[in-house]
């Protein structure tokens, strides 16, 4: 009788990371560690959309050309009904993805998600359950045009004479225009006979139809996946999936404070969403470091945790917040004064990037618009000793900026100061560029 090994996920912890280059440090994870699914546990929900915005920048600024798909797992809300709605179609949305991805043997880029303890913690159909709630439509398909408008009926949809929201559809002749509630648009579906023509977006202002597709995924309304057997957002995950953890020790803490049972994601007397009873289950972490193939915790100080236990590896970063170098103006200053003092910090601040250029590190600068780079290119040709200084520019916008020192050839790394200073160091430091 053989005994079944099962594979010991891989931990890794980050230190060093401050908050501010955090999702640098994710891009630079994405792109050396390539997984079909990441996923991203961070603290605070307001946040997953600059996380989502700056993770975007610095994965195209590092010239990876692997596509990377993000979207946010939000925590599922009561109340209002369009904001509870709309967090259960976005969550439905993330299922319906990772449903496709589970067994998906071929390589066709990274889905992210990124999401919170809370929503985490919150239950959600089973696979097998969201399997019977869902439909795929293909273009050039034999469908009965009736057989499609009780699936849909069927699936909750609204019917009504235009289809501009989530979850709505519309009938013109042998047309139908859908807004499935997982998508970020409507679709027109075109019909000759019992044939499926044409799946084709739809603009829901203009109602004019736009490119073609060849398959479209239709998702049942929220309610209807509210009941049958429950599970977790782990039970979706592609085996090969990598996840990382934004302040590991500050995230135990608060799935300890939000969960259940001493952090239990399912209690232990009640059956799983497979049909198997009687196992206790582990803390939701535990869950999810065994649903991971790899596990990353990145974190600022090096903190005691559960989870990355000195058995772990370990790498230590060293990043600093450049706001520690940027001084401003006190409030109290009147107009020109303010004006004055603010020249002023400026142009220290610009002396110390350019002397961090002189030290070998590259400089980047991130602006939201033209007008802004041009702005600072002028600054900089003001001054003869910050020509030098010969920044990339790179088009986004950051709340904060980092620097980020590299001494062995770990690779390249950025960030952004609140003007748009960047550094970067590569050893032996002339190797580093602009």
């Amino acid at each position: 009788m053989s005994e079944t090994v099962t594979a010991v996920p891989q931990r890794t912890k980050l230190t060093g990371i401050c908050p501010a280059a955090q999702t640098h440090a994710l891009a630079e994870l994405f792109r050396l560690h390539p997984a079909p699914v990441w996923v991203v546990i961070h603290e605070e929900a307001q946040k997953t959309d600059a996380l989502a915005e700056d993770i975007a920048l610095f994965h195209t600024a590092g010239g990876s050309k692997a596509k990377l798909e993000i979207i946010p797992f939000p925590e599922a809300q009561s109340g209002e009904m369009r904001e509870a709605f709309n967090a259960a179609s976005d969550r439905l949305a993330v299922l319906s993805r990772l449903r496709g991805l589970k067994n998906a043997t071929a390589k066709s880029g990274t889905l992210l998600i990124l999401s919170t303890p809370a929503a985490l913690l919150q239950p959600v159909p089973s696979l097998s359950d969201f399997a019977t709630r869902e439909s795929e439509l293909r273009r050039g398909e034999k469908l009965s045009f009736q057989g499609l408008l009780e699936l849909i009926r069927s699936f909750d949809y609204d019917s009504e004479a235009v289809c501009e929201a989530p979850g709505q559809y519309a009938v013109r002749g042998g047309i139908v225009d859908i807004y499935p509630i997982t998508a970020h648009q409507p679709y027109r579906l075109d019909f000759f006979g019992d044939t499926l023509e044409e799946i084709r977006a739809l603009d829901p202002i203009t109602q004019r139809s736009g490119d073609p597709i060849e398959h479209l995924t239709l998702t049942a309304a929220p309610k209807l996946h509210t009941s049958g057997l429950q599970a977790s957002l782990l039970d979706y995950l592609h085996p090969a999936t990598h996840a990382a953890l934004l302040e590991p020790k500050a995230l135990e803490e608060l799935f300890d404070t939000l969960a259940p049972d001493d952090g239990r994601a399912n209690p232990p007397d009640e059956p799983r969403a497979d049909g198997s009873s009687g196992r206790p289950a582990l803390p939701i972490l535990e869950q999810l470091s065994h649903a991971c193939s790899h596990l990353f915790g990145v974190s600022d100080l090096d903190l005691a945790s559960r989870l990355f236990d000195p058995a772990a590896q370990e790498e230590t970063w060293d990043t600093e917040s450049l706001s520690h170098h940027r001084s401003y103006p006190q409030e109290r200053l009147l107009a020109p004064e303010r004006l004055s003092a603010e020249e002023d910090a400026r142009q220290l601040f610009l002396q110390k990037v350019a002397a961090w250029k002189q030290a070998g590190y590259a400089v980047e600068f991130v602006v939201s618009k033209e007008g802004e780079e041009q702005r600072i290119r002028e600054l900089l040709d003001e001054h003869t000793g910050l020509r030098k200084i010969k920044p990339r520019f790179l088009r986004g916008e950051l709340s904060e900026g980092f620097r980020v020192t590299f001494r062995s050839g770990r690779g390249g790394a950025r960030g952004a100061a609140p003007e748009g200073g960047v550094g970067r160091e590569r050893a032996p430091p002339e190797e580093g560029g602009g």
